[in-house]
C-alpha cells in the first residue's frame, strides 16, 4: 500500500501534464512559468517553514544522511565524469551524462515521493539535495562546459563564479540554508505559524510534476542504447553503488533508505537545460529524462521492497 501511496501521485500528475500538453491546452511556455512558480516561490516557502519546523536534534542527528547523500551526488558526479574520460568521451558530453546520473529531480520529485514514505524529514532531503545540485553541480557543470568551449582560463573561472553567485541569490538555495542556521541557533516555528508557509508551499510538489508533464512533450526525444545505459545507472545503477557501501559499512537501515531512495528519484532536467545554453544537441539527456520518469515506479518501487520499506 505505501508503494501504491508513493508513486501514484506521480503517474497521475505527470500523466494529466502530458495529456494537457498533447491536446495543447497551455502554450509551450507554460511549464516554464510553472518551474518558475515552484523554484521561486512555493519550493522556498515549503523548505523555510519545514525546516523550521523541525526539531534541532534531528537535524544533527541526521547528518550522516548529509554526508552520504554527498557522496552519491557529487562522488557519483565524479565517478562519471572520470569514466566517460577515460572511455576517450569529449569533456561536454562527459559532463552532461554524469547530471543525467548524478542528479535526482528533488525539487520536482522529492516533495511528493518523499513525504509520503519518510514523513517530515524529507524536507530535510529536499534542502540538502538541492543544495548539492545547485551550488555544487550546476557551478562545476558550467566550469567544466566552458573549458571544454576552449576560453581562456581567466573566463573559465569568471563564468564559474558567477553561475556560483547567481546560484546564491536564488530563493531555493538562500531559503533552507537561513532556516538551518535559525534552526540550529534555536529558533523554531510554532505550528500556528507554519500556515503562512505551507498554503502556497504545499501545491510545489504537484505543479513541478505536472509542468514536467508539460515539458516532456514539448521536446523531441528518441531511444537510443546511450539512453537506455543512462537511465539504468540513474535509476538503479548509482543508487545500489551507494546502498551496497552504506550496507557493506553497518550503516543503519533507517539512513539507507533516506539516501537510497532520493538518489533513485528520476533525472533532472538541468541536464537538458545546460545541453541548450551551449548549443550542443539536448536529444540524449530528454530522452533519459523521459525514460527515467516513465520507468521510475517499478526501479523505485524495486528498491523499497529491497529496503524493506514495503
Amino acid at each position: 500500500m505505501l508503494l501504491i501511496l508513493a508513486i501514484l501521485p506521480i503517474v497521475v500528475t505527470v500523466g494529466l501534464g502530458v495529456f494537457a500538453g498533447l491536446r495543447h491546452q497551455f502554450a509551450p511556455t507554460t511549464s516554464d512559468i510553472l518551474i518558475q512558480l515552484v523554484m521561486h516561490y512555493a519550493l522556498p516557502l515549503s523548505l523555510f517553514g519545514g525546516i523550521l519546523s523541525l526539531k534541532r536534534a534531528t537535524i544533527i542527528q541526521n547528518s550522516s544522511v548529509a554526508l552520504w547523500l554527498a557522496l552519491g551526488m557529487l562522488g557519483g558526479m565524479v565517478i562519471v565524469i572520470v569514466s566517460q574520460c577515460c572511455f576517450h568521451q569529449q569533456l561536454e558530453t562527459g559532463t552532461l551524462r554524469a547530471l543525467v546520473i548524478a542528479s535526482p529531480s528533488i525539487p520536482f520529485m522529492g516533495v511528493s515521493v518523499l513525504l509520503v514514505v519518510f514523513g517530515k524529514i524529507s524536507v530535510l532531503l529536499v534542502a540538502l539535495g538541492g543544495l548539492y545540485m545547485n551550488l555544487v553541480q550546476v557551478p562545476v557543470s558550467v566550469l567544466l562546459l566552458t573549458l571544454a568551449g576552449g576560453s581562456t582560463p581567466e573566463q573559465r573561472w569568471r563564468a564559474g563564479w558567477q553561475k556560483l553567485c547567481r546560484a546564491s541569490r536564488q530563493p531555493v538555495v538562500w531559503a533552507p540554508i537561513s532556516a538551518f542556521l535559525l534552526n540550529l541557533a534555536g529558533l523554531r516555528l510554532p505550528s500556528a505559524w507554519l500556515t503562512n508557509f505551507t498554503e502556497l508551499g504545499q501545491a510545489a510538489g504537484g505543479v513541478a510534476l505536472f509542468a514536467l508533464g508539460l515539458l516532456l512533450t514539448t521536446r523531441p526525444w528518441r531511444l537510443t542504447r546511450m539512453v537506455v545505459l543512462n537511465v539504468l545507472l540513474k535509476n538503479l545503477g548509482l543508487p545500489v553503488l551507494i546502498w551496497g557501501i552504506m550496507a557493506s559499512l553497518g550503516v543503519s537501515l533507517s539512513n539507507q533508505q533516506l539516501v537510497v531512495l532520493t538518489l533513485a528519484i528520476p533525472t533532472a532536467t538541468i541536464a537538458t537545460m545546460l545541453a541548450v545554453q551551449n548549443h550542443l544537441a539536448p536529444d540524449e539527456y530528454v530522452a533519459t529524462q523521459m525514460l527515467s520518469t516513465v520507468i521510475a515506479p517499478l526501479t523505485m518501487g524495486f528498491l523499497m521492497w529491497g529496503l524493506q520499506l514495503v
